[in-house]
C-alpha cells in the first residue's frame, strides 16, 4: 500500500483534485497534533447533539447555544 507522509493539507487538496479515484476508496489521516483535532471533533459533535434537540421543546436555550457554538467553530 502506498504512504504519503509529512504532506501538507494544502498539498493533499491538490493531490486529491489531480487524482481520478473511485468514489469508495478509503484513506486514512493522522495528525501530528491530535490536541487539536480532539477539540474540532468534540466540537462538531455537541453542535450536532444540540441540532437533534432544537425541535424537543427546550425553549431558546438549545438555539443559543447552537449559535455560540457555531460562533467558535468559525474561529
Amino acid at each position: 500500500m502506498p504512504t504519503i507522509q509529512y504532506i501538507t493539507i494544502k498539498e493533499l487538496q491538490n493531490l486529491l483534485r489531480s487524482l481520478q479515484l473511485p468514489p469508495d476508496i478509503r484513506f486514512t489521516v493522522t495528525f501530528e497534533d491530535d490536541e487539536a483535532v480532539k477539540k474540532v471533533l468534540k466540537r462538531q459533535l455537541a453542535i450536532a447533539a444540540m441540532k437533534k434537540l432544537r425541535g424537543a421543546g427546550n425553549g431558546n436555550l438549545v438555539a443559543a447555544l447552537l449559535t455560540e457554538r457555531e460562533k467558535d467553530a468559525s474561529l
